[in-house]
C-alpha cells in the first residue's frame, strides 16, 4: 500500500500538482493541515484534495479561514489576503475545510500513527531538528509507541526519540530552508520515504498578481512574492539560516 503524506499547501495548486504529476499512483492520502491560506490558489488546491481519499487533519490555517476573529491582531496585508481567500473559496471548499479532522491516532494500513498538524504546544512555535526531547512529546498524545506525523514548521526531516519515530514531510509550499521546491513523503507498506519535486513558480506568482485588493498594497504583493522565490518565507534569520547550511528543505 502507497500513501500519499503532505502538508502546509497554503493555497499553492501549482505545487501540489507537481506532486501528483511525478506520483501517479498511490492508494490514499494524509494531509496534516493547512490547505489554502494564505495563497492565491485556494478553490484550485481544494479541487485537488478533493479528489483524493484518505485522512485529513485541521491546521491553523483552517481555523484562521474558519473564524474571522482567530487574524484580528495579523498584519493588514495579510488580513486583506485572508477576506479575500473567504470571498472566492467555493462554498463546498469552505464547508469541506470544516469538516477536516482533529489531531488524533488513526489507523493506516493497519498500523496506528499519531497524525497532528504540529501546532498544539502553547510554548513551542515550530518543531525543529534539534530541540530538545520534550519539545516533541506534545506531539505524541501521551502515546509512547506510535509513529507521528506532523507538519507545522515547514521543514522536512526525521527525529527518532527513544524508539518512536516523529516525522516531518516538509511544506508543499512556502519553504523556510532556502528551497523553492514541493515537499512531501510516501508511506510504502508502512516504511515512511522523503520526496521532494521542483515546480515552475510562474502560475503561483502570476495568481497573486490577479488578486484585485493587493493592488493597493503592492509592496505586501511584492514581499510574499520575493517569500516564495526565494525558499526563505519566516526571513534570511536563524533557525531557517543554520538548517539551510545544514542540508534541511
Amino acid at each position: 500500500m502507497k500513501v500519499l503524506v503532505i502538508a502546509d499547501i497554503h493555497g499553492n495548486a501549482t505545487a501540489l500538482e507537481a506532486i501528483l504529476q511525478k506520483e501517479q499512483e498511490f492508494d490514499s492520502v494524509v494531509f496534516l493541515g493547512d490547505a489554502v491560506s494564505p495563497g492565491p490558489q485556494p478553490n484550485e488546491t481544494m479541487a485537488l484534495l478533493a479528489e483524493m481519499d484518505g485522512t485529513f487533519i485541521a491546521g491553523n490555517h483552517e481555523r484562521a479561514v474558519l473564524d474571522t476573529r482567530s487574524i484580528r491582531d495579523w498584519p493588514v496585508g495579510y488580513r486583506v489576503f485572508m477576506d479575500w481567500i473567504r470571498e472566492t473559496l467555493e462554498p463546498e471548499f469552505l464547508d469541506r475545510l470544516g469538516r477536516f479532522q482533529l489531531p488524533g491516532e488513526y489507523t493506516i494500513d493497519e498500523r496506528t500513527f499519531v497524525l497532528t498538524h504540529g501546532d498544539e504546544s502553547a510554548f513551542v512555535r515550530h518543531v525543529l531538528p534539534a530541540m530538545p526531547e520534550e519539545c516533541f512529546r506534545e506531539l505524541g498524545f501521551g502515546n509512547s509507541e506510535s509513529t507521528i506525523l506532523f507538519g507545522h514548521s515547514h521543514v522536512q526531516f526525521h527525529r527518532r526519540i527513544q524508539g518512536q519515530d516523529f516525522i516531518n514531510p516538509g511544506s508543499v509550499s512556502l519553504n523556510r530552508c532556502g528551497h523553492t521546491c514541493a515537499c512531501y513523503g510516501l508511506l510504502t507498506d508502512g516504511e515512511f520515504t522523503h520526496h521532494s519535486v521542483d515546480y515552475d513558480l510562474r502560475p503561483w506568482l502570476e495568481a497573486v498578481d490577479r488578486i484585485v485588493p493587493l493592488n493597493e498594497l503592492l509592496s505586501f504583493r511584492a514581499s510574499i512574492k520575493q517569500q516564495l522565490t526565494s525558499g526563505f518565507v519566516a526571513g534570511r534569520v536563524d533557525p531557517w539560516l543554520s538548517l539551510a547550511k545544514a542540508g534541511y528543505r
